[in-house]
């Protein structure tokens, strides 16, 4: 762990604050420069989504769009955040990119392909970390191949490593899907061929993913909602949050004359007319 161990208090909710205003500014900047042109809209479903959510306009209808589209780059951008910099850059976990992969024994092997990050305890054990994202993340065949390749490093580095750890950075235990437990060899159901590590491989979320995280501090979900929620006060991010989201759909309507109007017929028919062949 880098610095005090457990990191205290001060140190996380400090450096999640910073590390969110660095998220912000690198979003807030994608935004701006209106990458509206990477988004692209299913002709054939808008007047179904239209109909479901009983939008009547094309502006309802493309702010729905764009709300969708940038809430996927969001989420995909927070777990880099949590993932490259809030673990390795705040609690002090190692970071298993290629490079340290490559200057490092045994993280070559191919049985670390599936791990995030190595965590060094202060009485000197090692602790490996899979990160995932929310409680769907594991489909089947990652959960089995994840059991795998956890199996090929207990039985080659356990002398070194002392267990894995499957960390979902929100949720609780109890709402994740059976996935998780296929990855530790337990079957719920179907005889998966899949090998028993529960001894080995652990998981854990929410509360219990950061206070495993740091040191066994069950605050730790606190201190960094809390750090993530004092950037909010930030006042350069205050001033121009609204402008973001409406220069984005002006963008995205302009690439998409039919949508300017009443929602009828003829806007979903050129709808499709401009976007397919």
């Amino acid at each position: 762990m880098m610095g005090d161990v457990p990191v205290s208090q001060d140190a996380v909710e400090e450096g999640c604050c910073n590390w969110a205003l660095w998220w912000l500014e690198q979003r807030g900047r994608k935004i701006e420069e209106l990458f509206s042109s990477t988004m692209t809209i299913n002709p054939l479903m808008a007047p179904l989504v239209s109909q479901l959510h009983g939008l009547q306009t094309g502006d309802e209808l493309v702010r729905l769009l764009v709300l969708s589209h940038l809430m996927i780059g969001h989420a995909t951008g927070f777990g880099k955040l949590i993932d490259e910099k809030i673990i390795p850059e705040v609690f002090g976990a190692k970071k298993l990119t290629a490079r340290f992969r490559s200057e490092n024994d045994p993280y070559r092997d191919s049985c670390f392909d599936d791990i995030d990050h190595v965590i060094e305890r202060a009485d000197g054990t090692v602790e490996l970390l899979s990160l995932k994202a929310s409680t769907w993340t594991i489909q089947l065949a990652s959960a089995v191949q994840l059991n795998r390749a956890f199996g090929s490093i207990a039985d080659k580095y356990a002398e070194s490593i002392s267990g894995i750890v499957v960390g979902v950075f929100y949720g609780r235990a109890s709402s994740l899907s059976d996935k998780y437990d296929i990855a530790r060899g337990v079957n719920r159901g179907a005889d998966h061929d899949v090998r028993d590590l529960q001894s080995f491989v652990k998981v854990h979320a929410g509360r219990a993913f950061w206070s495993w995280l740091n040191d066994g501090v069950s605050e730790s979900q606190d201190w960094v909602m809390k750090g993530l929620i004092r950037a909010t006060h930030d006042k350069r991010f205050q001033s121009n949050s609204g402008k973001l989201l409406e220069n984005f759909q002006t963008a995205v309507r302009s690439n998409f004359p039919s949508l300017q109007a009443e929602l009828d017929e003829g806007a979903f028919l050129n709808l499709l007319l401009s976007i397919s062949d």
